[in-house]
């Protein structure tokens, strides 16, 4: 079948147009604005992509349109679809009938919570060996993408409430018909769409009734608005959470990287969690996402270990960086009470004495509304300064904010609200970014001008990356772990991560180096050697272009290095994208020129001096890289050669303790500590 998407550069029929191509369907699409990085990810699957709604595109004559709901009548080409009565759908109703089918659909609903639960989920199905399809509304840290069609038989989805299309104002998980659903919580939002919570309430009532007698509710036991949705009318099987009856947790520890808790059902306790996510709501998502899959035959303590390696998912208490001192963190929250939770979340990470500068931008439909304005106040209590966006708007942010008092600010310009912002930042601060787009790219606007300040020692790293220019500490002799990341890549790679979190663990957070190389390949292994200067003792990790990098580094230094589907010809594959990128964790634009090929050419590091020195992984599954260059390029390497994958590595977090055993840190810091003391005795 040939389909052509209209809205295709959405995050939600985006992911629509990778299912159906994945199911062997011929995909166009067409929207207002074509831009990266869904452009990109769309044409890499070879989907031809059209800027504009042009009558003239019905030429393409395709077997059916699928209509995301940005269209409305009035749009050139949708009169043209009506007027000729040429078939067309909504997103929601082509995935049903094309691509969920017979599938186990676990659905995630809720008015919070529903990115980061529907991810936890479906990593508990992958780390299970269930190759689950999914489509979520974020990105996971532990999947590449964001949605795929999976060769399992379960399916878990972001179940959201927003309207299906302009001829079809039902929301849109009434189309999904789950076997398993989960109900995280519920409040007022969407204030451009529903007039009042018991319009919504009512929506949720109609997906309650399309679950099957044989399936399962999962609901929060404490929310007041799902008790009402489900006292209109319950036909399925139900389990409650956060109550003492059913699913709850207790004995919690936060060490400011991640929470453990006991995860009980009734008087029957599973196990002890941890995972690397902050607060209290985090807490409840994962004891909710380890109760839906339980229904899907996934132990609970089978769920509680894959939890261990889940890597986070971007957006959410995201640390884009650190410098003078000062860290930014990126989080989607746009709703008060998204905002209050993820402050309390910041707060439980970074103790109560630190400095939380919280940064708003009121962007959703609801918030440009102003409809919760008057809930602004008590979101942003838990912040020592709150700083506001108010550019665009047409209530006043300012006396909204005047309970705040002197701690709250309000610019209307971006560059003003940046420069407010560092004039007030001291070492030490937390700087929390809050909005539901990019914000105008104000987290890199931040870094770089805390950088600029004379103030300025250089900037502050953290166990899972750092800026270019860091100068780290001088090497004591110790070994380290240092991670490269691949092209248009980031520390904010899920392996890296991984690895972050697992040295973190291990108590070897401060011998974790992960930094940020720049698009040019000679400047990347410059500022490696000048920056971070790897000697014998220490352990290059490279992905991708990082494993090329990892190579010519570890052949010119005497270091180990792990090689994960690493690039053999870098030249020859980067040469079709000369021209200007954006990073796959980074909405800023970079450009890769004709120069970079000739650098890659010159760091080609020949024959390996000494094979034992290197591990190599790699996946015949790759859908980038040869898997057979790899092995012909490292003979004689000790090699994890993986039957099927992927070139992201999704199951990497079953490798991260192999991958650090052969660096030297399988053991924890404290026995390395007393080994080297006795060694100076």
């Amino acid at each position: 079948m040939h389909i052509h998407i209209l809205g295709i550069c959405g995050t939600f029929m985006g992911g629509i147009a990778a299912i159906a191509t994945q199911a062997g369907h011929r995909v166009t699409g067409c929207d207002a604005n074509v831009y990266p990085p869904m452009s990109e990810q769309l044409r890499a699957l070879g989907i031809e992509l059209i800027e504009g709604y042009d009558a003239a595109q019905r030429a393409l004559a395709p077997d059916l349109y699928v209509v995301g709901n940005v269209v409305a009548r009035g749009n050139p080409l949708m009169e043209a679809i009506l007027d000729a009565r040429d078939p067309f759908t909504s997103g929601p109703q082509w995935l049903a009938q094309h691509a969920l089918g017979k599938k186990w659909v676990l659905a995630v609903a809720g008015t919070h919570g529903k990115t980061t639960t529907a991810s936890l989920l479906a990593w508990i199905l992958q780390a299970n060996r269930r190759q689950p399809g999914f489509l979520i509304g974020g990105v996971a840290s532990n999947f590449p993408v964001s949605a795929r069609l999976g060769e399992g038989e379960t399916f878990v989805i972001e179940a959201d409430e927003y309207d299906t299309a302009f001829f079809d104002k039902r929301s849109k998980f009434v189309h999904y018909r789950p076997r398993t659903l989960l109900l995280n919580n519920l409040e007022f939002d969407h204030a451009d769409i529903f007039a009042d919570l018991a319009a919504i309430e009512t929506q949720f009532h109609h997906l309650v009734r399309t679950v099957a007698r044989t399936g399962r509710i999962v609901h929060n036991a404490a929310d007041a608005a799902l008790g009402r949705v489900l006292a209109r009318g319950l036909w399925s099987e139900s389990e409650r959470f956060l109550c003492p009856e059913g699913w709850h947790f207790d004995a919690v520890e936060d060490d400011g990287v991640a929470s453990s808790f006991d995860v009980h059902f009734g008087a029957e306790c599973f196990g002890r969690c941890r995972i690397a996510l902050a607060g209290a709501h985090n807490r409840a998502n994962a004891l909710a996402a380890i109760a839906a899959a339980r229904h899907a035959a996934v132990a609970p303590a089978d769920a509680i270990g894959a939890l261990a390696d889940f890597a986070g998912v971007r957006r959410r208490l995201e640390t884009r960086g650190s410098a003078g001192g000062v860290t930014v963190i990126d989080d989607f929250a746009h709703h008060p009470t998204a905002i209050a939770t993820t402050l309390a979340g910041l707060r439980e990470r970074v103790g109560p004495r630190a400095r939380i500068l919280a940064v708003l931008e009121p962007r959703s439909n609801t918030m440009k509304l102003g409809t919760m304005a008057a809930q602004l106040p008590d979101a942003l209590e838990a912040a020592d300064l709150v700083f506001c966006h108010g550019g665009g708007l047409d209530w006043d942010v300012s006396a909204a904010l005047a309970p705040l008092g002197v701690r709250a600010r309000v610019e209307t310009r971006l560059p003003a609200l940046v420069d407010a912002i560092v004039a007030e930042a001291r070492r030490g601060d937390f700087i929390l970014a809050m909005s539901n787009g990019s914000f105008g790219g104000i987290h890199q606007r931040l870094l770089d001008a805390l950088g600029q300040r004379p103030d300025a020692l250089g900037p502050a790293h953290d166990a899972l990356g750092q800026r270019p220019d860091v100068r780290r500490p001088a090497h004591d002799g110790r070994g380290r772990l240092v991670y490269l990341h691949g092209f248009r890549s980031s520390p904010q790679s899920f392996k890296a991560r991984i690895l972050g979190e697992r040295m973190q663990r291990r108590g070897y957070g401060e011998r974790f180096v992960c930094p940020q190389l720049p698009p040019s390949p000679a400047e990347a292994v410059a500022l490696v050697l000048r920056e971070i200067a790897p000697g014998a003792s220490d352990t290059l990790v490279g992905s991708s272009l990082g494993g090329y990098y990892a190579t010519w580094l570890a052949e010119r230094s005497g270091a180990r290095a792990v090689l994960l589907n690493p690039a053999i010809d870098p030249a020859r594959d980067l040469a079709a994208y000369v021209g200007e990128l954006r990073g796959y964790h980074d909405d800023r634009p970079f450009r890769f020129e004709t120069r970079h090929l000739d650098e890659l050419r010159a760091l080609h590091a020949g024959a390996l001096r000494d094979a034992t020195r290197y591990l190599l992984v790699a996946a015949k599954g790759d859908e980038v890289l040869d898997w057979r260059e790899m092995v012909a390029r490292y003979p004689g390497v000790r090699t994890i050669l993986l039957e099927g994958g992927d070139h992201g590595l999704t199951e990497f977090g079953a490798l991260a303790d192999e991958v650090l055993e052969f660096a030297g840190f399988g053991g924890c810091a404290v026995d390395v500590a007393d080994a080297d003391q006795q060694g100076e005795r």
